[in-house]
This record gives structure tokens, C-alpha cells and sequence, in this order.
């Protein structure tokens, strides 16, 4: 088939110039629409093929707009889909489309009729215009048609007001916007990183010259000090912001660091700068050189953990750049506590930094997190938003702001109804932690029955919350955060050394130990690069431990070692994510290897074996729950796994996520199946996952037999709270009732009689 080419251009209006200009002409062409077709609200977005976003560049009917902005993906929202789909969209009721977004600082919740016209030249994306009217007054068939014709005749000169547009960004981002001074409550929705919220003032991380620079880049400054007094001072610094951080993160602290220390000593970096700088090479040109060669290296692999190594070459490069040509550099330490750090990228040393310095949360403005960051401010517990716009990189330092990861929202100069709202939040998690303070050391149901409560943990600083909630020990230490942490697998000294505090911590409460539960969205990088399909199907847990059986035995003579040195009889062992026999004896029998050759090193001491358990995930389980029962010692049911597989949802896609139920009847039975089993066998059975912190299911698991629960921490003194308030035969008498059942609304109105009649 001849290829066509697009039709001539219409005529159009003229493209700006020097007396309108590009921002001057783009207002007038949405004022021009508004007129005409008596819209009450109306919008520009402009299409930036390469980023693949829409940025709102003109709007009428809009106070916000000029203080702040909208960018959109392509597709999001009804605008992104006009553009997307590459055809208008009319509605009368825009709220109940599909795609619809909510903008708070763009309200149109009175302006409901919407048309959005895509400005296109061909098949080529340039932008698109909405126009809005208030709820009830419709746009009629010929208006419509009408506007379609005049947005075709202006897209020519709207591509041509884009270039310019981005022509002028690279001025106006070196100039910058200037200061942002609002008057009101602003909201800049956001993609949530890290669980909680915060509130304080904000303090704007400014940006750091980039090392590769360019031929128009300025200078670097003079060196103050050699290389060698430079990479002391970096060494001192950052063994300095190790031990700040080893009582909050102890087991990543010093691993974090010890790469870049490696690296300062290192002669294929180290050495060639100080060549450089003995050929006559200033030496902040040299560090730029060497760092911006290794960088690209980095920058150029296909593989993730090399690539997002070029950010920690980057993070160690400026801070020789810093300590070699500037005084006192630290002078140059930014965040204080309380604060909200706005930043446009962060390195791992920044977020180091913000964690020393206890600042309350961070907001990265139109850029993303390396899994790197995301992994230390998820496990360092600070509040992380990214948001899309750029604007609260112009806010004065000092501004209010309010950071809310569960809404997804930053909220800047927030109104004094929201500011009383989040004042109330606190008080009541400081109540919360008051009734930690005053948890019982036993749990037990109003009739008497004990019921043990024992704490997940993440992290060691984990364990002082779970002290202080008297947890009745470790009932699940997730193994796998050192091996994420670091750049290489930690050796077994170093595992030991993690263990040993776990028990020390706990010293008169069993602990049990899951070994590492790598794969799935935990991959280990510096391992193996193969990128799976369908991760969640694929390489990991247990299936990982046999696959690479030198970090399984590593990490058991880790724990089995630790055990011998203090002497305990209460440790256990789980292997997660089981599905066969096979597994699990494969598994116990590298347990029992790693013993016997312990035996032979300790010579007459008696030997401390432990418990070795079966954490139930996998459907496939419960079609052998009685062979397994038969040869572990436990078993632990890790429920939020268990649903997934069960009933086929990642509960984590929206899309889907209505369809995780707990209550399912297939997942109701599945859990008597292996309390059963465990009850036939004699053996403990706990619960591992959120069902059992919830109180519409907690009474269940009770009533089919459970009676032991492992929580987050903070969850175990409401937890002990429900429990006092149950009886064993109500519980049994609600889980007879319960798997009578076959329908979800069924089981949902029973449910809700049960929780009313006895939580109120």
C-alpha cells in the first residue's frame, strides 16, 4: 500500500511572538475556546513524547493554577485518554468514567459535563483540550463538532508554542521558577513508597552539580586538601554516619559503607586519579574523570544491581569532591530532625543523612526511587512520597506541610481543620504506644484460655517495640534484609553476628528464624540477573535455598552456630513457601549436616539442636499437610501468601485487589485443613499474617484451634485486648458457623453479626 502523507495545515492562528509570547498565547487560545463555547473551566495539556507525560501549560477557572501544575501519563485520566486513544471524550458526568482523576488542587467536582479534545497532526500526539461546564448544562452535537474543527486548526500552533516551551526549560530550570509562597491549603497527589505520615516544616534539598557536566558547565572549585586527606576525611565520615545508624540499623550500617571504603582504597579507581593528578591534572577534574568513566561503564550494563551501582560510584565521587574542595564540609550537612526533606533524586548517603539526622519524612518531586532507596527508607520507617510534579522543589524552607503516605497526598500551608486532624492522629498512636507500655505478660481468653502473642521482626530495632509490648517472643525474624542490603552475600560471621543480638534481646523468649526467603520481588543482584516473568511463580524461597545450597548451609551454621554459643533450647528453624516433602526434607536434612559437622568442632559440649518448622503458603501443602505434619516440629501458617495462591490475586493490584478475601470459604477451609493436621499430629500450629491481628477473623482462628499469632509489634496490645474479650466455645460455635457457609455474602453478614455482638 502508498503511503499517505498528513493533509496541508489549515490555516491557523499565528504562532507566537516576541509581543504575545508562548505562555501569553497559550492563555489566549484557552480563553478563546472558553468564550466561544461558554465553557465554565477549561485546560491545556501540551504532550512530551520522550517523557511520555502531560503538563497542564494553560487553564481558566482555576485559582491554583500558575502556583501549581497537573502532569499526567499518557492514558491518565480522562484528558490522557482522550490523547492516548487519540479521540474526544464527552461525558456528563466525568466522575463516573473510567480513568477519572481526582486533582485537589483542580477541583471539578461542580463541573461534571467534560469534553477533551485531542490536538493532533496526523497521527502524531501534541497535546489536548478540555473544556468543562457545570453539572447540567450539556455540550451539544454541533458545539462538539464545532470544537473538534477549531482544535484541529490550531494543533499547529500549539506543537510550535510546545517547542518553545522546551526550548526556555533548560533556562528556566537552570534560573529556576522561582519561590513558591502559598496562600492556602495546596494537595500534590503522589505514588506512596513507605508506609506512614508526617508533619513539620519543609527544607528543600537543593540539587548537587552533576560530575559528568559538560563543555558549558562551570569549573570545578579549587582543592583545599590532596586526594589522600580527602578519601581519610570521606572514610571518617562515613564510618562516623555508621555508627550513628548501627542502633537503628544495624544490620545494614556498616554493610552499606564498606563497598565505598573498598572503593577509596581501590588503585583501579583511587590509583587512577592519583595518576591523573600527577600528570598535572587538578585533582577535582581527576575525581570528576575517573568517577564519570566508571559511572558510564556502570550506566551502560544491562544489568539492575550494575546499573544502580552507578548512583553509589555518583554518591562517593561528590563526597571526595566535597571534602576536597570545600573547607569544612560539614557545613554542608542539610537536614535537621522533624523536617520534611523535599528532593528531586536521592542517593543512599542522602537518605543515611535524613536517617542520622531523624527528619520525619521525604517527598521526591517527578523522578523515582532506586530499589536501593526504597529498601532503606521502607526499613529506616520514613514516610516516602514520590509526587509528579516539581513544584514543591520551589517551597520556601520552613513551610508547613503534612505528608500522608495513606492517602498518597502532600498537603503544603494544610488548613487548620487538617492540621487538629493529624494533631488527633498523633495523640492516639501515642496512646497506642502508652497501652504497649501496658501490656499484660500473658494473653488469655475471658474463660481462661492462653493464647500466645509473639512479634514479627524485620530489623533488630524491631525488638525494642516488641519488648515493649511484651511479645511472648520471635515468632517469625525475616533473615533476608542483610543479603538485601549489601553488595554481596554476607558471610556467615556476619549473619551470626545478627542472630546473636536477636537472642540476646530475647534472652528468655523463644525465637524462630525463617531462613531466606530471596526470589519474588526480593532478588539478590549481585547473585544472578535472570528477570522472571512471573516472579511470584518462580525462583524463590525455599526453592532458592536448594537451588544455591552453599548460602542455605551458610546460613544455617550462622544460626546453628549463634545457638551453640548462647546455650538455647527454644530457637527454631522455618522454611518458607513448602510445597512438597521432598522440600522439607531436603531442607531438614541440611539442617542435620550443618549439625553434625558443628558437633565435631565443639567438641564434649552438648549439642543444642532446634526446632525445625514448615511455614504453610503453598496450596500444594495441603494436599500432603499430614506427611508434613508427621516430620516438622511445627507448623506456621503464613495467611497473606496463603490467600494470594489460593484464590489467585495480588492483592498489591488495584485492579484485583477487591478480590482478596480472607473469608473466602476455600480460605476458611484451608486453614481448619491445617490446624487439623497440626491438632492430629501434636505439634504447634501459630499464624503468621495479617488475618490474625483482624478481628473479624481472629475469633476464627481461635475457634478452629489456633492459639498462637505472630503480629508487628504494634499490633500485639490491641491484639491482647480482642483476645479477653472472646470465649473458646464462641469461638468454636463462629468457626462451626463460619465453614457451614459457601457464599461470600454469606460469610461477610455473618461476620458483621458477630463483630457487632461482641466488639461492639
Amino acid at each position: 500500500m502508498e503511503k499517505t502523507s498528513p493533509p496541508p495545515d489549515p490555516p491557523a492562528p499565528p504562532a507566537p511572538d516576541a509581543r504575545t509570547g508562548t505562555r501569553g498565547f497559550l492563555d489566549a487560545t484557552v480563553e478563546r475556546f472558553v468564550r466561544e463555547f461558554r465553557a465554565d473551566r477549561a485546560q491545556l495539556f501540551l504532550y512530551d513524547e520522550e517523557s511520555n507525560t502531560l503538563t497542564l501549560r494553560a487553564a481558566h477557572g482555576y485559582p491554583a493554577f500558575g502556583r501549581a501544575t497537573i502532569v499526567l501519563k499518557l492514558g491518565e485520566g480522562l484528558s490522557g485518554r482522550a490523547l492516548a486513544e487519540r479521540r474526544p471524550i464527552y461525558t456528563e458526568m466525568a466522575s463516573t468514567m473510567r480513568g477519572y482523576v481526582d486533582h485537589p488542587n483542580f477541583p471539578d467536582g461542580d463541573t461534571q459535563t467534560f469534553l477533551g479534545i485531542p490536538l493532533l497532526r496526523g497521527r502524531e500526539r501534541i497535546g489536548v483540550l478540555s473544556l468543562l461546564r457545570r453539572t447540567g448544562h450539556p455540550f451539544l452535537a454541533e458545539e462538539i463538532s464545532s470544537a473538534r474543527l477549531k482544535a484541529a486548526e490550531i494543533a499547529a500552533a500549539v506543537q510550535n508554542a510546545g517547542a518553545l516551551l522546551l526550548a526556555e526549560h533548560g533556562a528556566a530550570a537552570a534560573a529556576g521558577k522561582g519561590i513558591l509562597v502559598p496562600t492556602e491549603q495546596m494537595s500534590f497527589r503522589g505514588t506512596a513508597v513507605s508506609n506512614g505520615w508526617a508533619m513539620g516544616p519543609v527544607r528543600v534539598s537543593k540539587p548537587r552539580p552533576s560530575l559528568l557536566g559538560g563543555p558549558d558547565a562551570p569549573p570545578l572549585p579549587p582543592a583545599v586538601r590532596g586526594f589522600d586527606e580527602a578519601a581519610d576525611l570521606v572514610e571518617q565520615t562515613l564510618r562516623r554516619l555508621a555508627e550513628d545508624l548501627d542502633k537503628r540499623l544495624p544490620e545494614a550500617a556498616s554493610m552499606l559503607l564498606e563497598a565505598d571504603t573498598m572503593m577509596l582504597r581501590d588503585e583501579n579507581f583511587a590509583g587512577r586519579i592519583r595518576d591523573l593528578v600527577a600528570g598535572g591534572t587538578p585533582l577535582p577534574d581527576a575525581i570528576a574523570k575517573v568517577s564519570s568513566d566508571f559511572i558510564a561503564i556502570f550506566e551502560g550494563s544491562d544489568n539492575d544491581y550494575l546499573r544502580e551501582k552507578a548512583r553509589d560510584v555518583e554518591d562517593l565521587a561528590l563526597r571526595l569532591l566535597e571534602a576536597a574542595t570545600v573547607a569544612d564540609p560539614a557545613d554542608r550537612d542539610g537536614t535537621r530532625a522533624a523536617t520534611i526533606v523535599v528532593a528531586e533524586r536521592l542517593l543512599p548517603f542522602d537518605v543515611l543523612r535524613i536517617a542520622r539526622d531523624r527528619a520525619a519524612g521525604i517527598v521526591l518531586c517527578a523522578g523515582g526511587a532506586t530499589a536501593h532507596v526504597t529498601l532503606l527508607v521502607r526499613s529506616l520507617r520514613i514516610p516516602l512520597l514520590i509526587v509528579k510534579s516539581r513544584d514543591p522543589l520551589r517551597l520556601p524552607d520552613g513551610e508547613r506541610a503534612i505528608l500522608d503516605c495513606a492517602n498518597e497526598t502532600l498537603y503544603v500551608h494544610p488548613a487548620p481543620a487538617l492540621v487538629r486532624r493529624f494533631e488527633n492522629r498523633a495523640r492516639d498512636e501515642s496512646a497506642d504506644r502508652r497501652l504497649s507500655l501496658s501490656a499484660s505478660e500473658h494473653t488469655a481468653t475471658r474463660d481462661g484460655e492462653s493464647v500466645r502473642l509473639a512479634a514479627n521482626i524485620n530489623i533488630l530495632a524491631d525488638l525494642d517495640a516488641a519488648v515493649e509490648a511484651k511479645a511472648a517472643g520471635v515468632g517469625l525474624y525475616r533473615t533476608e534484609f542483610p543479603f538485601l542490603m549489601r553488595q554481596s552475600l554476607p558471610s556467615e560471621a556476619d549473619q551470626a553476628a545478627i542472630y546473636a543480638r536477636v537472642l540476646a534481646r530475647m534472652p528468655d523468649r523463644p525465637v524462630t528464624f525463617r531462613t531466606l526467603d530471596a526470589g519474588g520481588d526480593k532478588v539478590l543482584p549481585y547473585l544472578y540477573k535472570t528477570r522472571e516473568e512471573n516472579p511470584a511463580l518462580g525462583l524463590r524461597s525455599i526453592r532458592f535455598s536448594l537451588k544455591y545450597p552453599y548460602i542455605l548451609d551458610q546460613q544455617l551454621r550462622a544460626i546453628l552456630r549463634t545457638i551453640q554459643d548462647t546455650g538455647r533450647d527454644d530457637v527454631s528453624i522455618m522454611f518458607p513457601m513448602v510445597s512438597t516433602i521432598e522440600e522439607f526434607r531436603a531442607a531438614r536434612e541440611h539442617v542435620e549436616t550443618c549439625l553434625a559437622a558443628l558437633h565435631g568442632e565443639i567438641g564434649d559440649r552438648p549439642v543444642h539442636a532446634p526446632y525445625v518448622g514448615t511455614m504453610i503458603e503453598v496450596p500444594a501443602a495441603l494436599g500432603v499437610i499430614d506427611a508434613l505434619a508427621e516430620e516438622s516440629d511445627f507448623f506456621s501458617i503464613g495467611t497473606n501468601d496463603l490467600i494470594q495462591y489460593l484464590l489467585a490475586v495480588d492483592r498489591t493490584n488495584a485492579a484485583v485487589a477487591a478480590s482478596y478475601a480472607p473469608h473466602h470459604p476455600a480460605v476458611l477451609r484451608a486453614l481448619r485443613i491445617v490446624a487439623g493436621a497440626a491438632a492430629r499430629h501434636g505439634i504447634p500450629c501459630s499464624v503468621c499474617g495479617e488475618m490474625g491481628r483482624d478481628p473479624r477473623y481472629l475469633p476464627f482462628l481461635v475457634g478452629i484451634g489456633i492459639r498462637s499469632f505472630s503480629l508487628e509489634p504494634t499490633q500485639i496490645p490491641k491484639c491482647q485486648e480482642l483476645v479477653a474479650r472472646l470465649t473458646v466455645p464462641q469461638c468454636q460455635e463462629y468457626a462451626r458457623r463460619l465453614l457451614s457457609l459457601s457464599t461470600l455474602a454469606e460469610i461477610e453478614a455473618a461476620i458483621d453479626d458477630f463483630s457487632r455482638a461482641t466488639f461492639g
